[in-house]
């Protein structure tokens, strides 16, 4: 497959990602919930503009099993990107199932729908048989129709290609090319690795920088999601938690962050 097209090993930080998507936090997710029909060949159409804005899209994860090296396979032979539609009857049995916990019985289907899709892993362990064979593919399109005559289109990439902060900007071109106007993306970026992308010294910071970093990040991701909890005193369940914190930890962090 490599000697066939184009390839680049991966960057550092796209190792790290995919190590990452072992726990799941390798996984990018975007959401739209439409309350008018969708124009299904304007979506398809739009998504293939974006993923010829940005070659990195249009590309595979292969494990050379020789040299154990990672590398993209950009631009394979068929293109990636399948736009996948979940009728309604489909759909309603997914939330009928999601809903049978107690805990969830309050949340919105597009909140239910966003956590059931970061659950899904293409990318796990159990595909390093497909890594290391044909390669396996970076993102995910679905359509899920609802009963009440919504649609919510979710897309879930691997981060390595797209993380939650690029992910702002994607969202933001698929709306702007839908509306019938122009995506921009960068022709090169497939080749390149991220920290190639990165202006000279703008990519060095200390370990306590990169600490407070990854706090803004989750402290921002509240803010980002949407997903608002009206009932705090009752049972809560989330499917994305990774990381609790007691009382004691939490002040400790209130602390530090202020001192800084």
């Amino acid at each position: 497959m490599e000697t066939r097209t184009n390839s680049r090993n991966l960057g550092s930080t796209e190792q790290n990602w995919c190590k990452a998507v072992a726990s799941g936090t390798g996984i990018t997710v975007l959401a739209l919930q439409a309350s008018k029909a969708v124009n299904i060949t304007l979506l398809k159409t739009a998504l293939q503009e974006i993923q010829n804005n940005h070659p990195i899209l249009n590309s595979m994860l292969y494990k050379n099993t020789t040299t154990g090296s990672t590398s993209f396979i950009i631009n394979p032979p068929v293109p990636n990107l399948h736009l996948n539609i979940i009728t309604p009857a489909t759909t309603s049995q997914l939330l009928r199932t999601l809903t049978s916990q107690a805990s969830n019985a309050s949340l919105s289907p597009l909140h239910l729908i966003v956590e059931h899709e970061l659950n899904i892993n293409e990318w796990s362990s159990a595909a390093n048989h497909a890594l290391c064979n044909q390669g396996l593919y970076l993102w995910f399109a679905n359509l899920y129709t609802l009963p009440d005559q919504k649609w919510i289109l979710v897309i879930r990439l691997h981060t390595a290609v797209c993380d939650r902060t690029t992910a702002v900007s994607l969202l933001k071109e698929l709306r702007e090319v839908m509306g019938g106007g122009e995506g921009g993306g960068y022709k090169e970026e497939g080749n390149m690795g991220l920290e190639d992308l990165i202006p000279v010294g703008k990519a060095k910071k200390t370990m306590w920088e990169h600490g407070k970093d990854m706090v803004t990040y989750s402290v921002n991701t509240f803010r980002l999601k949407n997903l608002k909890f009206k009932d705090a005193k009752g049972p809560l369940h989330s499917e994305v938690v990774r990381l609790k914190m007691n009382i004691q930890e939490t002040q400790l962090l209130l602390a530090v962050s202020k001192s800084s």
